[in-house]
């Protein structure tokens, strides 16, 4: 999705519709999808002529879990509110060769990035165990070590 900044200089540009991002040209290793991926709000220049975003971007990011590996669908409510100077730094990254048409795409990607969780499950109180190996395990019977039977008999005096 591309904007002109030239001809955004005199007016705005709204935006109120459905978007896709290849995957493929934004590599990320949690995110395995973005489905039903909606933009509406506007961007603009503002007094001191800088480039304004006020968007809203909604939809949904199927993530790992981090305990199964299955597929889990994370909801996405995104208000991003950005402000840029438009100097040579800031058309080099977000520009299409350097010229004045800014790929939106970019920075939309950018804060959906900045939305993934650190870690996410879809297991409550999990009980899941392998050979030699558990996780979530919990010590009912307070059983202790006997390596550490006299340190407690120590600490009971």
């Amino acid at each position: 999705m591309t904007i002109d900044l030239v001809k955004l200089q005199n007016t705005e540009v709204t935006l109120d519709n459905p978007i896709t991002l290849d995957l493929t040209k934004y590599p990320n290793k949690s995110i395995k999808a973005l489905n039903n991926l909606y933009i509406k709000g506007r961007i603009y220049y503002n007094s001191l002529e800088n480039l304004c975003l006020d968007l809203t971007l909604t939809g949904d990011m199927i993530l790992i879990d981090s305990i199964t590996l299955d597929d889990i669908s994370y909801p996405l409510n995104l208000k991003i509110e950005e402000e840029y100077e438009i100097n040579p730094d800031f058309l080099q990254v977000y520009t299409i060769n350097n010229q004045n048409t800014l790929d939106i795409l970019k920075i939309l990607w950018e804060n959906i990035v900045l939305e993934v969780p650190i870690r996410i499950t879809n297991t409550k109180n999990a009980k899941l165990s392998g050979d030699g190996w558990s996780l979530g395990y919990e010590n009912k019977n307070n059983d202790v070590d006997p390596r550490l039977a006299k340190l407690k008999e120590l600490l009971d005096d």
